[in-house]
């Protein structure tokens, strides 16, 4: 829904990413339409005369504001201060998109869990292995040993610590199925997983989870445990990916370069001492806070 300020000298919209502001009077105040992926964060300050200045951050130096570059530097946009409150749920709705638009969003599969007591993922995961000859029983125990609140991505036929099981693994975690147990491990706490071929025609799978902790499992099945490599850096993706927050544009990284470039263009004498100083601010505003 639209969100709409309405001060005594200007007019401030935000719907459907994109923030305008319209000036109601003759002054200097600024119109702008703004999309949001232009932004880098809004922020609500008090003004030294007792009113309020709605910050636009920008994501580039050489965003217009008035015809002007604003260099980093942020364009205050005034309001009546009985208007704080709209003006702090502005501001909560905006940097409310901002993070969702930096959010990791991949296409995924249909993942959900199906109802039991027989779930179609397990019987889809057992149907993809060479054989199961061996692990019939354990394929039947992982029918009731899979959660309502994960999805089973692969199987195969595994050893572990000597004992021969089914090795599992769904979106939440890492299973060894043996006769009448099964051990499971989470994937959140999954590092990295390996698959190499030892003697003959054995491979081993290792599962590292920090510096103390390492699983080994073989077998013999190449193709079933390397498919099952697979989906165990899919499930870890999933989990650590999926979701998360990239930096904020532009990062410490980016600006530390322009510092470099800005000094060395100072010390070269291409830039004079105001507009260095009138950059440098910019730049160093624009720095992600350490608190």
């Amino acid at each position: 829904m639209p969100h709409e300020l309405w001060s005594r000298r200007i007019a401030v919209r935000y719907a459907d990413g994109h923030l305008s502001t319209t000036p109601l009077q003759a002054d200097d105040a600024v119109a702008l339409e703004v999309p949001l992926h232009e932004l880098r964060m809004v922020r609500l300050a008090p003004t030294d005369d007792g009113q309020l200045a709605l910050l636009l951050f920008f994501r580039s130096p050489d965003q217009l504001a008035g015809g002007t570059a604003t260099h980093y530097h942020p364009v205050p946009i005034h309001l009546d201060p009985e208007l704080e409150t709209q003006a702090r749920e502005l501001v909560r709705v905006i940097e409310g998109d901002l993070l969702t638009a930096r959010r990791v969003q991949r296409s995924r599969p249909d993942h959900t869990p199906p109802p039991g007591p027989i779930r179609a993922d397990v019987t889809a995961a057992a149907d993809r292995i060479r054989s199961d000859d061996t692990v019939i029983r354990q394929i039947g125990a992982l029918h009731h040993f899979a959660r309502s609140d994960e999805y089973v991505l692969d199987v195969a036929p595994a050893t572990y610590a000597g004992t021969a099981g089914l090795l599992a693994v769904t979106t939440l975690r890492l299973l060894f199925v043996s006769a009448g147990m099964c051990h499971e491990f989470p994937v959140s706490a999954i590092e990295r997983t390996d698959a190499t071929t030892t003697s003959g025609s054995e491979v081993k799978i290792t599962v590292t989870a920090g510096p103390d902790v390492e699983l080994e499992f073989t077998g013999t099945e190449r193709d079933d445990l390397a498919r099952l490599t697979r989906s165990v850096h899919l499930a870890c993706e999933m989990e650590h990916v999926d979701g998360s927050v990239v930096p904020s544009r532009p990062t410490s990284a980016d600006l530390f370069g322009q510092w470099q470039s800005l000094v060395e263009r100072h010390e070269l004498g291409m830039l004079s001492d105001d507009p260095f100083q009138h950059h440098a601010t910019g730049i160093l505003s624009a720095m992600p806070s350490q608190n």
